[in-house]
């Protein structure tokens, strides 16, 4: 009978062991965007803004800049696709330009997020990308991005 009552015990304990590790992974593939805020104008109207975030995908989602995003972070490597091309087009369909705000020292003010898509488990390679997409932004828009900093 004691046989009995410890086979039962570990097969409780295996099923508690799996449904955990089953959790995690489940909590690991979960969607997390990452999105970098631009504060815009709070006089612009809602419409003028949708219009900018529109424009601002189009410019942003042409295929030579995501290639050279792909390139600049090694991502063909990273997702084990074959090209940089590939992993362009794989960041297009990431890539999202929405309305929203952003919290500044002067209080909530309409922002552009501009942003990648991706998972839990992805979130620092969707963090450096979402910021290198961003320099190109300021390059599209004539701003003059903040100095690189020295490793």
């Amino acid at each position: 009978m004691q046989r009995w009552i410890v086979l039962g015990a570990v097969m409780v304990a295996l099923m508690f062991g799996g449904s955990f590790f089953a959790y995690q992974n489940y909590k690991q593939n979960q969607s997390q965007p990452i999105w970098v805020p631009l504060p815009i104008n709070p006089q612009l109207p809602g419409e003028k803004r949708t219009e900018l975030a529109k424009e601002l995908k189009a410019k942003l989602a042409k295929p030579e800049i995501l290639t050279q995003v792909a390139k600049d972070l090694g991502l063909a490597r990273t997702w084990g696709l074959n090209s940089d091309a590939e992993a362009g087009e794989e960041i297009f369909r990431r890539l999202f330009v929405r309305v929203g705000d952003a919290a500044t020292p002067m209080g909530n003010v309409p922002s552009i997020n501009v942003g990648v898509n991706g998972k839990v488990k992805e979130k620092a390679i969707s963090e450096k990308l979402s910021l290198r997409l961003i320099e190109d932004v300021w390059k599209i828009l004539g701003i003059k991005g903040s100095p690189k900093k020295a490793p």
